[in-house]
């Protein structure tokens, strides 16, 4: 695993002990910055706040950093995950702009990080049609404690048979598969 572009390009990135975490392939990474970065959505990586929720690695989050990205908060409750991503915020110097947070995103969230203009979500896969949605529930969770800007761009990787089921407030603003993986951007209209 490697940051792919910017500031900190070709740095390695040090994923998590154990088996719970399943880091985004480069080839995934690559794929959604080059949506992000072609203009189609905007600028997102201007935004004041990046969020890189059930963050693994911090590869997303760092990725972004990389590419300019200003203030990253990198959340994950695994404690592997944790280390993981702390020793990867002081591998490439950014622990000025990147911070490290320990939060279970599926249940109620305190919140005094302010509002996330992007969010990165992969969350544990669903395995069945029925299960809950993950990304759903954090949504809600980040919503109810304040933590989504208007207009956010959210970037959930999921497995591709089981795309997320958005509720009104997010509209499906692209789709894209990478192997197993389902890659769904939404955009937050609240209200």
């Amino acid at each position: 695993m490697r940051v792919i572009s910017g500031k900190r390009r070709g740095a390695t990135l040090t994923a998590p002990d154990g088996q719970n975490t399943r880091p985004t392939a480069d080839r995934t990474r690559e794929m959604i910055f080059n949506v992000l970065d072609g203009g189609r959505h905007g600028n997102p990586l201007d935004a004041a706040l990046i969020v890189d929720g059930f963050a693994g690695s911090g590869a997303m989050g760092l990725e972004a950093w990389s590419r300019g990205a200003e203030r990253v908060i990198l959340i994950d409750q695994d404690a592997a995950a944790l280390r993981a991503i702390k020793t990867n915020i002081d591998k490439l110097d950014a622990g000025a702009e990147c911070g490290a947070v320990s939060r279970n995103l599926l249940t109620t969230l305190s919140w005094p990080f302010g509002q996330a203009g992007l969010i990165f979500l992969d969350p544990p896969w669903q395995n069945t049609a029925d299960a809950p949605d993950a990304s759903m529930i954090a949504l809600e969770h980040l919503i109810t404690a304040g933590g989504i800007a208007e207009d956010a761009l959210i970037v959930i990787e999921h497995d591709r048979r089981f795309p997320p089921q958005p509720h009104a407030a997010f509209e499906v603003v692209d789709q894209r598969k990478a192997g197993k993986a389902g890659v769904c951007f939404l955009r937050y209209h609240p209200g």
